[in-house]
């Protein structure tokens, strides 16, 4: 594999100009054809082979105006005559809008006859409309005097636009600071940035290309993009490190630059195939929305792998040796320019903290192993409270009109008036109406949670019929998600038995609970797919079967405490004002199982990059425990500096307003401040160190079976002799420097 990549950096390095204005054209070209050809984005959760996904499409059948996409505009005003007259406007200036239904608008009022919910109904499918909609209504609602109007329901949750573009920003602006302190060079620093930002934009414009044959949901661009900052400028990172070490030990511009590609881009190759394979697995959860997120941000990490391999060594050849030019001047850099005179000891580099701290876990490792594991174990236990739902309107800041659409209904008209449920019942051909109402009705309003329900309606075609409750509880409640449990468990069977068909609950609060279910149902089996994939293909890179295995467990439990502080912030309320939240929330049903496969990838992209040098050393000179301590040595700056980068841009993404991408962005970022920090600075060299030469192990029989592939920079551009300064006398160690 090594020389294979050492061919590839060699090619690139060699044609500079050629790849980057073919990134270029290619970034460009891409992007052109998908915003004239490509699809759009969707904010459809179908879940197939669900009750609530049989019912829409009864209702699509028999019914189509119930599927209809709606919007609730509540008015208010200071007295009820105010509000009469405020309404008709409401009334008069939505039926002119694009795809309404012409007609006067349903209207329901409130007891103090102040306030008013005006139904409006599009004559087009929810999911149909798109933010162009739900602006042109809330346009029209504010050109009303003398009084409020806000737009909820339906439109205001479907047609909502995530906005990412700040934490995008932030993000990039927070990795430039990191990645300045750590070269200490404008230069330097922009590699990474403007590598990552071509994968981008590139894989942007493929993932729009394929919207058109695929649904993608309108969250998948802004999770694509805070992937790719996070892995594409940490790969670049590596690379770019070790491509300044090859020109500090002497070598020529493009030939450091393939041997970096060579040896840290093995590692990037390997931990983006690892990261692309757990992504996928989200494939297994079998909830398409879930699956959609999962492709979108494989493409943009596919394309940070290859501009990484590709772009990035173009872009140090032509740089030339004037990478750490616009210098920084930083105590901590002194002896990091190129043509510096280091600090020694006895005649060689004077150790630094990572040498120490490397050298100290090695002498104690069993004390450096029970405490990070007794943090983490803390950390998980709010995972054992973990309430799986759906933030509603009432979680957004309370100065967005989302929040003061759902304020203001759920005062005139109770909370669960934000999403009612709906129950459609199949009518059996020559059924009375009236009597399957007569059954059902009693069972309905007998449920404490229950605050009203609609006359049954029956479809033209008298094949279905419908009836909408109305919950005491808010949408995103337990107690909502309970009353579907209890209308489905023992109302509705007394209709079935009664008539011989089939009744079913729809609407936000059952979604969701089907969405859960599903999760749950299906966790099992992604967790087991993701760990097996993952653990064959660690076994393949390092030719062991512990060191896999103690990988994924350590994973494991990195994510638990990932996911037990996601929790305790968003679920549990703790500090949940840093992220923007107005009040505790559950997680989002999708959230567990797309931070366990992407938190699992990412953090064998450290894994990979930190074992691959320790194998490397461990191969150069036979000392298992050696090799563990100048493996971390080597790799400990620019992991924290990875890190670093990744925590900053995933934080950056709470100031998303879509929960799901705060959820994801918080777990993220503690994550990865765990996985670099806790696992891999402190329990992988502990474990490491205790078990010694088993780390290698490998049965004869299983080494004949697997392919052998290199990724520990088995061919290595050149060779000086380095010392160890931990030693008393100045035996060289013949080591690659590259």
């Amino acid at each position: 594999m090594t020389r294979w990549l050492r061919s590839l950096g060699s090619r690139c390095a060699a044609r500079p100009l050629v790849v980057v204005v073919s990134w270029l054209l290619v970034a460009v070209v891409v992007t052109v054809v998908s915003m004239t050809l490509g699809g759009d984005y969707t904010h459809s959760s179908t879940l197939p082979g669900t009750q609530v996904q049989t019912a829409e499409t009864l209702l699509a059948r028999h019914l189509p105006t119930a599927s209809h996409e709606t919007a609730d505009v509540v008015v208010q005003a200071a007295d009820p005559r105010g509000a009469r007259s405020a309404t008709a406007a409401v009334a008069a200036a939505v039926v002119h809008l694009p795809n309404v239904v012409s007609g006067p608008p349903l209207v329901r009022w409130s007891a103090d006859g102040a306030t008013s919910l005006v139904r409006v109904e599009y004559a087009a499918g929810r999911y149909d409309l798109g933010h162009s909609a739900l602006a042109a209504l809330r346009r029209a609602v504010r050109s009303v005097p003398n009084a409020q109007a806000y737009v909820g329901g339906s439109l205001a949750r479907d047609a909502a636009t995530p906005s990412g573009g700040l934490g995008e920003e932030v993000g990039i602006a927070a990795a430039i600071v990191v990645l300045l302190f750590v070269f200490g060079s404008v230069i330097a620093a922009l590699m990474p940035i403007a590598t990552a930002a071509v994968a981008i934009i590139t894989g942007l414009g493929v993932v729009k290309l394929l919207a058109g044959v695929y649904s993608f949901n309108d969250t998948a661009p802004e999770l694509a993009t805070m992937m790719g900052l996070g892995v594409g400028v940490d790969y670049a990172l590596f690379i770019v490190t070790r491509h300044r070490e090859g020109l500090r030990a002497g070598m020529s511009p493009p030939v450091a630059a393939a041997a970096s590609t060579a040896t840290s881009g093995s590692s990037v190759l390997w931990a983006g195939i690892t990261v692309v394979a757990a992504i996928c697995g989200l494939a297994f959860a079998g909830i398409p929305v879930v699956t959609s997120l999962g492709f979108a941000a494989a493409v943009v990490v596919a394309c940070s792998v290859a501009a990484s391999l590709t772009l990035l060594p173009a872009l140090l050849s032509l740089t030339g040796h004037h990478l750490d030019r616009l210098h920084i001047a930083l105590p901590h850099l002194r002896h990091e320019r190129l043509d510096p005179s280091a600090p020694t000891l006895k005649g060689v580099p004077a150790p630094t903290w990572s040498a120490r701290w490397a050298r100290e876990i090695e002498r104690r490792p069993l004390a450096y192993l029970i405490g990070p594991l007794l943090l983490l174990a803390v950390l998980a236990i709010p995972v054992a409270g973990m309430r799986l739902g759906a933030p509603d309107a009432g979680s957004a800041t309370h100065s967005s009109e989302d929040y003061k659409a759902f304020t203001a209904i759920s005062r005139a008209f109770g909370v669960g008036a934000n999403a009612p449920m709906t129950v459609v019942v199949e009518l059996p051909p020559g059924a009375d109406p009236a009597s399957v109402d007569a059954v059902l009705r009693p069972g309905v309003m007998a449920d404490p949670d229950v605050a009203s329900a609609s006359p049954f309606v029956v479809s033209p075609d008298r094949a279905i019929g419908i009836m909408n409750v109305q919950a005491r509880s808010a949408p995103q409640d337990d107690a909502s998600q309970q009353l579907v449990v209890r209308l489905r468990a023992r109302v509705l069977p007394s209709v079935q038995r009664a008539f011989g068909t089939r009744a079913l609950v729809t609407g936000f609060a059952a979604g969701r609970y089907d969405v859960g279910h599903r999760v749950l149902d299906r966790l099992p089996w992604f967790v087991g797919a993701v760990l097996a994939v993952s653990f064959l293909l660690l076994m393949v890179v390092f030719r062991s079967v512990l060191v896999p295995l103690k990988a994924v467990l350590l994973n494991l439990l990195s994510i638990a405490a990932a996911l037990g502080v996601t929790v305790a912030v968003f679920t549990w309320g703790w500090l949940r004002q840093l992220v923007g939240l107005s009040q505790p929330v559950p997680l989002e049903t999708v959230v567990p199982m797309l931070m366990f496969a992407i938190v699992f990838g990412l953090s064998m992209d450290y894994e990979v990059f930190l074992l691959s040098r320790v194998r490397e050393e461990w191969r150069l000179g036979g000392d298992s425990r050696g090799s563990v301590v100048r493996g971390l040595t080597a790799t400990a700056r620019v992991i924290t500096a990875a890190a670093a980068i990744m925590v900053s841009v995933f934080l950056a993404f709470t100031l998303s307003s879509d929960v799901v991408v705060k959820m994801i962005g918080l777990g993220l970022a503690v994550a990865v401040f765990l996985d670099a920090t806790v696992i891999r600075l402190v329990l992988v060299p502990a474990t490491m160190s205790l078990l010694g030469d088993l780390n290698w192990w490998l049965p004869r029989w299983l080494d004949r079976l697997l392919p052998h592939i290199d990724v520990d920079g088995a061919v290595p551009v050149t060779q000086q002799p380095m010392t160890d300064p931990y030693q008393d006398n100045d035996v060289p160690m013949a080591r690659p420097t590259a």
